[in-house]
């Protein structure tokens, strides 16, 4: 794979890592609005909810158009799963599989996100204390 389409992808990641975490962005008009990303299209408009701008005003949804964007700025913290994959990776030898462009963690069926764990079952649950336990010694 080439230097480039490597760093395309990369990009390509990050950014989808910041679908559902709060961001702030600025515009070329030096307004900034800061909510939940939740819509990117493949000319870089973004869609945002629950929305707030430096005038204190409040939106439901905003659009803002590519060509206004100045920078994109995450304002929730990023968790770096690959980490949560080590972690585990003792108590499940072999099953743990870290994704590096989503940012996910597989054990078995189960499925962990920054969101949480998503499955049912033993496993689920036992993935899901792991997760809360490798959370708060993050904290703190």
């Amino acid at each position: 794979m080439s230097l480039l389409a490597d760093a395309a992808r990369r990009f390509n990641a990050e950014l989808l890592n910041m679908v559902n975490k709060e961001v702030r962005i600025t515009t070329s008009t030096g307004t900034t609005y800061q909510g939940m990303l939740v819509g990117i299209d493949s000319s870089l408009n973004i869609m945002l909810v629950d929305a707030v701008n430096n005038k204190n005003e409040r939106f439901s949804r905003v659009l803002v158009m590519s060509h206004a964007i100045v920078d994109i700025v995450l304002v929730q913290e990023f968790v770096d799963l690959r980490e949560f994959a080590k972690y585990i990776d003792k108590y499940f030898p072999g099953m743990v599989k870290y994704v590096e462009e989503a940012n996910i963690v597989q054990v078995g069926n189960v499925k962990v996100t920054t969101a949480g764990v998503e499955g049912s079952g033993p496993l689920a649950k036992r993935v899901k204390e792991l997760f809360d336990e490798f959370m708060s010694k993050r904290k703190s």
